[in-house]
């Protein structure tokens, strides 16, 4: 249980810089996230992402996105 905590914790998180980067609000970034499988890359790689700072963080999801979702809307900021 407390693995699966830990991954929630990170994955709202990870939101949380996301949003502020991209300038969204909280449910758009989310479900944006959600959209793309992003939120799952996320829990997946929670480990080793975790080690990472902010940036690297956002530059690992853009590349996810950027190389497994081609219907992306492309947001740049």
């Amino acid at each position: 249980m407390g693995e699966i905590k830990t991954e929630v914790w990170f994955l709202a998180f990870c939101v949380e810089v996301y949003k502020a980067k991209k300038t969204m609000n909280g449910q758009d970034a989310y479900n944006y996230l959600l959209r793309t499988g992003a939120t799952d890359f996320i829990i997946e790689c929670c480990e080793a992402l975790h080690t990472l700072g902010e940036e690297y963080i956002i530059d690992s999801i853009d590349e996810f996105i950027s190389n497994n979702y081609q219907h992306t809307i492309k947001i740049e900021k």
